[in-house]
């Protein structure tokens, strides 16, 4: 596999070690890939919402792991910030925020799956991805990007 691939599949069925996808402060219910990875997981992300254990703001991670019903057996749910303050600067943040925390939680092969980036492409985040992907402490990871309008 190349270091960066791009696919238009459903979060759930991305390949790799973890699948992650955003959160944000200002999204309840959670949609997109993130409502579906939780709907997966039996609504265990939601829970840590309704009981103030996660927020989604940038830098918060929270790694499940899979039951089965998801490729990936493993799944990172990073905090976002503000949906509606998404901008290509706050983009590339939140991407370097996640390949950190996955390469330091001992994963190389990493789904990213983005959902509705308020006017940005996914040509914009593979430009982004390939930028941090340069950096000399992601040699040798495995990047899948993903993006769907409306679904996860």
């Amino acid at each position: 596999m190349k270091a960066l691939q791009v696919l238009d599949s459903p979060a759930d069925q991305l390949p790799g070690e973890v699948v992650a996808a955003f959160f944000y402060t200002d999204v309840r219910p959670l949609s997109g890939p993130s409502g579906l990875l939780d709907w997966r997981l039996n609504g265990r992300m939601t829970a840590f919402l309704l009981r103030g254990r996660a927020l989604g703001r940038p830098g918060e991670h929270l790694l499940f792991a899979g039951n089965g019903k998801m490729t990936a057996a493993w799944v990172l749910f990073a905090g976002g910030g503000m949906h509606s303050e998404l901008t290509p600067l706050t983009l590339s943040g939140l991407i370097g925020s996640v390949l950190d925390a996955v390469r330091q939680a001992g994963f190389q092969r990493v789904a990213l799956a983005l959902d509705n980036m308020e006017g940005m492409t996914i040509q914009d985040a593979e430009r982004t991805a390939w930028d941090w992907l340069d950096k000399d402490r992601f040699r040798g990871m495995q990047v899948v990007l993903a993006c769907r309008d409306s679904q996860g």
